[in-house]
């Protein structure tokens, strides 16, 4: 048979289309087409609704009439406005569509009551079809009725008794008494026997013992007295119903077992359905089907069948033995052994089940039981039991989010879910869940250990419950929100995200909260009012554990009390909880709003908000608000902030002093912190030569780390400087990166991009020693604003260092300083930059690469090392004009300078006949007259050894004549005559604030 899913799914959509109650052979037949693959859910929907059942139900109306009659049958109620519009406009077919609202709802894993509402609604109907039991013989007394006579009288109680003669008792067209009369006519042997017999014979069917003397004389009397057996029989019946000694209640329990009768869609405890599904997975290899589940539970609930005979009955089936239980010796050991572990048995355990001999109802219940009872703690074995019991509550339609409380005496978890009545939640009920909202209200241990598929996890109440989840490596990792401050929280082995939340009152509380194994996060907003500090209380604490873990800024607080001796010598001792953390490597800086509490001879000072001090993690801590004297401060705690920083979000405003070297000196970016983010690092002295920043975020929109400061400083003797800062553009997901480097550091002197992420980067003008930037080890693209340019080593002094006696002209026309070097990917790059900086784009395969220049003259010109003209294009500021192979005005040739002529220029220059910087390079141009610039843009040609080189003169004043005023651009390894059959130019047009596409690119 199909599985118990596709027997529900099939019921359900016959009802909800149709109307119609499926029996138990027309659902399988339904669910193993499913199953193999043969029709879709979305087919069988189709078939019914073109069955001329289907047809006079639906015919003839719009989808929007039958997805309404639908949802209705469903739900309960018709849907609204906007969700049947989403079903009109979602471009799946009708049929899809009504699978759809049948199986979402099934399927439905959430909290929403009205979903769940309407879920165990249409739920329960489905059962009764699945699960018809008696009939309506269950929904009074008298299908219990008949149990219970025909018990007594050791009669089968067969379906067609129970029907007929229960719905007589129910509606009243029989008496009790007359339906005890003719089960009692059917036992001739009881009938002709002696009163003493007959009492006997009746009592002890339903004691399980002999009446006492008093007991026979009571019923013998009862019959001397004038009443009928069939009477008496009804007493016996109603003393077992009624107080019973404690040596009965035994007894008791086998009659109330054999007498219950199951309303429609009712089915008995979970144990007994979960000991059913176990043989079905064990040997079948297949979880239990509707039919299989309703016919075997029911008799090893009423005690007619045990474990042992369930499974010899089941060995024995035709389907068992065509899938394993024909098997014999080892190979049917291994065969159940493997589907119960998911893995072979080892020569050991194949032996030790061995030992049990040919007896295979012993073997397998034995490898069932092993698994299930062990007490292992290896990871191994306890992965097993957990995904044995992953399977068997999954094959029995287990609910996969629930509410629970903390069970009083611990243990595994109390809740409604899967039965509707309060229950400590089975291990199968819990392996199964992904999502739980647990009220911790009791201070006991509450076991989701078995939870190793949980994925969302609430944590309510206030009682200081131990929660402890999968820790057998398995888990991949939970997000944990907690709003209660008390819980220890002993998380999974994965990578956690733990969130507290402001209804967590951390500022009493005495939480624990130890994350184990994985990359974990630890995260709190704080509590701070505005302009204070935040308040923890002294028994929260936290560990990591193995693995790289975050803790939120706002979990360390610093309290600094100084004082002043009659001297004016003051001390202070710095007072922290960071020793309360352990084993969090790295500290996230978002959404930080603490700072340090300061008093001086008791009264407080001013300090700074929004600042960390990182000194609290490595014994550097210093005083803020005052001069502090001498500082004394607690032990650093082990391994918090040793990798530096994360930036998960936006930090308003952050300050972060004291930073140290080494690890940690870098800051991982994880999400995205908007524009409005800004950090301000400040690091001890001489404490790096270099800062690192990660971006790693996994999103779908790009990322902005917001504005990062750098402020370092160094001794003069053997002192260190930050000099480098590095920039990993990475992540996963199609998006960009972005981040402004801003402040004030005189020490940073280059700075490297790599990753596989376009990164948009600005750098401040106070980077004032930045003279390189190389984004060659990046794969993603960069779009750079560069705020800071070099000093010297113009175009003049680059065409100079190409010619004999070039150094000697430059040292005469005083040119020098320095240039600043940029180098972009080798995909699309767009670079914005001041004068006195070269650039080297990269190759790029795709569109080419944007050179904006805010300003490159005659004394302060741009160079770029590889332009290509059929796919690069210039945007020059100072003249408003876009140079590109787009459509425009061509550029004017002002002709090719050889190296003779060039020789020559600088006979002049040298000879004092040509001075200054302008005069120089329109000489050795040949653009230096009068009316030589005839057009606005032109381009010259210069030949040396080696190469030729092209320079780009735009007139920005319009007076025909080189001047500082104009722009020129020097584009080496060019060829001029390329140029002029390639580039035009156009007025830049500004779109959406960009200056940068021109006219052609509008269009």
């Amino acid at each position: 048979m199909a599985s118990l899913a596709l027997h529900q799914k099939s019921v359900a959509l016959l009802y909800a289309v149709l109307g119609q109650k499926s029996t138990p052979a027309a659902f399988d037949l339904v669910a193993a087409s499913i199953e193999r693959g043969d029709i879709s859910f979305s087919d069988y929907v189709q078939s019914l609704l073109s069955s001329s059942s289907g047809v006079t139900l639906y015919g003839g109306q719009t989808d929007s009439q039958i997805l309404t009659t639908i949802y209705s049958n469903v739900h309960g109620e018709g849907p609204s406005a906007g969700v049947l519009n989403g079903y009109l406009g979602n471009g799946l077919s009708l049929s899809q569509n009504l699978a759809s609202i049948v199986n979402d709802l099934l399927d439905y894993s959430g909290f929403d009551s009205a979903e769940l509402g309407d879920q165990t609604t249409f739920i329960n109907t489905v059962n009764t079809i699945l699960y018809p039991s008696t009939g309506t013989a269950s929904n009074g007394s008298g299908a219990s009725d008949v149990l219970a006579l025909t018990y007594v009288l050791s009669l089968k109680a067969s379906v067609p008794t129970i029907t007929t003669f229960g719905e007589a008792l129910n509606n009243g067209t029989k008496t009790l008494l007359q339906v005890a009369a003719k089960f009692y006519n059917d036992r001739p042997t009881l009938v002709k026997a002696t009163d003493s017999v007959f009492v006997t014979s009746v009592f002890k069917a339903g004691f399980l013992r002999d009446p006492t003397t008093a007991e026979l004389n009571s019923y013998l009397s009862e019959l001397a007295g004038g009443a009928s057996r069939p009477q008496v029989i009804i007493d016996i019946v109603n003393s077992l119903r009624g107080t019973v000694g404690s040596s009965d209640s035994a007894a008791q329990d086998v009659f109330e077992a054999r007498t219950k009768a199951y309303a429609p869609g009712e089915l008995p405890e979970l144990s007994l359905q979960e000991q059913v599904a176990t043989v079905y997975l064990a040997v079948a290899s297949r979880g239990i089907d509707a039919v299989g589940l309703d016919g075997y539970s029911k008799p090893l609930a009423a005690g007619i069948i045990t474990y042992s005979t369930l499974i010899k009955h089941l060995l024995n089936s035709e389907e068992f033995q065509r899938k394993g239980a024909q098997l014999t010796g080892d190979d049917f050991i291994q065969h159940v052994y493997t589907n119960v572990h998911g893995t072979a048995a080892t020569p050991a355990q194949l032996a030790l089940y061995s030992a049990l001999g040919a007896d295979k109802i012993a073997i397998t219940q034995a490898i069932i039981t092993d698994l299930r009872t062990s007490v292992a703690t290896d990871a191994g074995t306890v992965t097993q039991q957990h995904a044995f019991e992953f399977d068997i509550g999954n094959s029995l339609l287990y609910k996969t989010a629930a509410t629970l409380t903390a069970t009083a005496a611990g243990g595994n978890a109390t809740g409604t879910v899967n039965t509707g009545s309060s229950h400590v939640l089975s291990n199968a009920e819990t392996a199964v869940l992904t999502k739980a909202v647990l009220n911790a209200d009791a201070v006991a241990d509450v076991n989701l250990k078995f939870a190793d598929h949980l994925a969302n996890l609430t944590i309510n109440g206030t009682s200081a419950a131990t929660v402890n989840l999968s820790d057998n490596g398995v888990n991949p990792g939970v997000d944990i929100t907690v709003n209660n401050a008390n819980v220890i929280l002993n998380a999974s082995s994965g990578a956690d995200d733990v969130t507290v939340t402001s209804a967590a009152a951390v500022n009493t509380g005495t939480g624990d909260f130890n994350l184990g194994a994985g990359n974990d996060t630890l995260k709190w907003a704080g509590n701070a009012a505005v302009g204070g500090a935040n308040t923890v209380g002294a028994g929260i604490s936290g560990n990591g554990g193995a693995g790289t873990d975050v803790i939120s800024a706002n979990f360390i607080t610093k309290s600094v009390a100084t004082t002043s001796n009659i001297l004016g010598i003051r001390s202070s001792t710095v007072t922290s909880n960071a020793n309360n953390f352990t084993s969090f490597e790295k500290v996230d800086l978002a959404g930080y709003i603490g700072k340090s509490v300061g008093t001086l001879n008791g009264a407080a000072v001013t300090t700074e908000n929004h600042t960390f001090d990182y000194g609290l993690l490595n014994g550097t801590a210093t005083v803020e608000g005052t001069a502090g004297g001498t500082v004394t401060q607690a032990t650093a705690p082990s391994a918090v902030g040793t990798q530096g920083f994360v930036l998960s979000g936006l930090a308003e405003a952050v300050k972060v002093i004291n930073v140290a070297g080494g690890t940690a000196a870098q800051m991982e970016v994880t999400g995205n912190a908007t524009s409005a983010s800004s950090v301000d690092f400040t690091f001890v002295q001489n404490a790096t030569n270099k800062f690192d920043i990660a971006f790693t975020a996994n999103s779908t929109s790009d990322v902005n780390a917001g504005s990062v400061s750098l402020n370092s400083s160094s001794s003069i003797l053997l002192g260190t400087a930050l000099t480098t800062v590095n920039i990993a553009s990475g992540g996963t997901g199609d998006f960009s990166n972005v981040l402004n480097l801003t402040g004030t550091n005189s020490q940073v002197t280059s700075v490297a991009v790599s990753g596989d992420h376009h990164l948009d980067l600005t750098v401040g003008a106070g980077y004032t020693s930045l003279l390189n930037l190389d984004a060659s080890s990046n794969t993603g693209g960069i779009d750079v604003v560069l705020n800071q340019g070099g000093t010297g080593q113009g175009v003049l002094y680059n065409l100079l260092a190409l010619l004999p006696l070039g150094s000697t002209v430059a040292t005469l026309l005083g040119l020098g300083g320095t240039q600043f070097s940029l180098t972009g990917t080798s995909t699309d790059d767009s670079f914005t930059v001041l004068g006195n900086t070269t650039v080297t784009g990269g190759t790029s395969s795709t569109g080419g690469n944007d050179y904006h220049l805010v300003s490159s003259t005659t004394a302060a010109g741009v160079t770029i090392n590889d332009f290509n003209s059929a796919k690069d294009s210039i945007v020059d500021n100072l003249s408003g004009l876009t140079i590109s192979s787009n459509a425009g005005t061509d550029l004017a040739d002002y002709g090719v300078r050889t190296e003779s002529v060039l020789g020559n220029a600088i006979s002049a220059i040298l000879g004092g006949l040509i001075t200054g910087v302008v005069g120089a390079l329109g000489s050795l141009l040949g653009i230096g007259g009068d009316n030589a610039l005839v057009s606005k843009v032109g381009v010259v040609g210069v030949e040396r050894t080696g190469g030729t080189d092209s320079y780009i003169i735009v007139d920005n004043n319009d007076d025909h004549t080189l001047d500082g005023n104009d722009s020129v651009i020097y584009l080496k390894n060019t060829d001029h005559s390329n140029l002029l059959s390639t580039l035009h130019y156009s007025p830049t047009v500004e779109l959406a604030g960009i200056s940068s596409a021109p006219i052609a690119e509008v269009a």
